[in-house]
């Protein structure tokens, strides 16, 4: 019997025990020279000027809008379709969010809507960077500079993308790139915050650490809170930071997979990566009017299937933010008929291939029906 196939099996082997106990023998257990290495990495990747660790990434948000200070109550338009900390870490920053739809083919903020919605309390656009592909930030920031507004990038999905040249996270005034251990290199739980702003990544450091430049002194000279993560936890970060090469190039050669043999199957469609991004697939996406009983019968296949993402503005404690009349039928549609299938560093060809045939399995089946 084919074993369960997950949706996550994070990438773990010696290189990051190796690490985490080298922390352990140097006595560093909070932030030290692992946190300092890992930091120096993603400020080398990204080309960020300064950039910061946050303990998740719903925290990294969370922190990077503290620093930016908007003004209590005014709206932050985020769109409909993305996780649900895009919308919490602005509420509980407070802020209003607006929801926008998304592009049917991209699945990303519909660009074209964001204008309709900017009023005179409007402060600022939180592209969301989904699904491992980036949105098209020349407009974003056209229209940012256009109306006077912030930018606050979620890049949670995009360690490793970019959009013609230029690394996710480095356009918007502050940004946030998830570690979590579902993503393409991970720390457990964890994340970063950049900014090219000196002022702001000050600030950041103050919030981050108790109201404080540094540890070790009990003079605040501001209000702060502890956002700060443990050695071992970057020590895993570091050692991920060094496979992503080689995840990448199996991530597309199995996302190629996928796309190949499900190629004119039944009614499905795919994501269209936006033009002038990288790609770094989160998972294989899918869509299907036939999602619940597609799903249902790759489960009793031991294939873990998961669904798109529910749309903000049906969140039980987010309704009260949809305004009236607004309509969104491409991220209804996305979660109506939106499958993600596995695609982590152990998936194998094999994999693939049993994924995919019981895929074609059920649409035969239904088309003998």
């Amino acid at each position: 019997m084919q074993n369960k196939i997950t949706q996550v099996i994070p990438n773990i082997d010696d290189n990051e025990l190796k690490y985490i106990t080298e922390s352990i023998g140097d006595k560093w257990l909070t932030e030290g020279p692992k946190s300092k290495q890992f930091l120096d990495h993603i400020k080398e990747f990204t080309g960020s000027k300064f950039a910061v660790l946050a303990p998740n990434g719903t925290l990294g948000l969370f922190l990077g809008l503290l620093a930016l200070d908007l003004p209590k109550g005014s709206e932050i338009i985020i769109p409909n379709f993305t996780f649900f900390a895009s919308a919490s870490s602005a509420i509980f920053a407070g802020l209003k969010p607006v929801f926008v739809d998304v592009d049917t083919d991209t699945f990303n903020m519909n660009t074209s809507q964001i204008e309709s919605l900017i009023t005179d309390n409007t402060s600022a656009i939180m592209p969301v960077h989904i699904y491992g592909h980036s949105v098209n930030m020349h407009k974003i920031m056209a229209i940012a500079n256009k109306y006077n507004l912030k930018v606050v990038e979620d890049a949670a999905q995009a360690y490793g993308v970019s959009y013609k040249g230029q690394h996710c996270g480095t356009f918007g005034d502050i940004s946030m790139i998830s570690f979590f251990a579902d993503k393409t290199i991970t720390m457990g739980e964890g994340a970063v915050v950049l900014t090219q702003n000196e002022g702001l990544y000050k600030k950041l450091l103050l919030l981050r650490n108790q109201g404080r430049p540094d540890s070790g002194t009990f003079i605040h000279p501001s209000l702060g809170m502890n956002f700060r993560v443990t050695d071992m936890q970057s020590g895993v970060g570091l050692a991920q930071s060094e496979k992503f090469p080689q995840v990448l190039e199996k991530k597309l050669k199995n996302y190629s997979l996928y796309k190949e043999l499900l190629k004119d199957v039944g009614d499905l469609e795919f994501l269209k990566v936006e033009n002038g991004s990288t790609f770094v697939p989160f998972r294989f996406f899918l869509k299907t009017q036939f999602k619940d009983e597609l799903s249902e019968h790759l489960e009793s296949n031991n294939i873990q299937v998961r669904s798109f993402f529910f749309p903000m503005h049906k969140q039980p404690p987010l309704k009260e933010y949809a305004l009236a009349n607004q309509v969104f039928n491409v991220s209804e549609g996305l979660y109506n008929n939106g499958i993600c299938l596995p695609l982590h560093a152990y998936l194998t060809s094999s994999d693939i291939i049993y994924i995919t045939n019981k895929v074609k399995g059920f649409f035969s089946n239904k088309e003998c029906k």
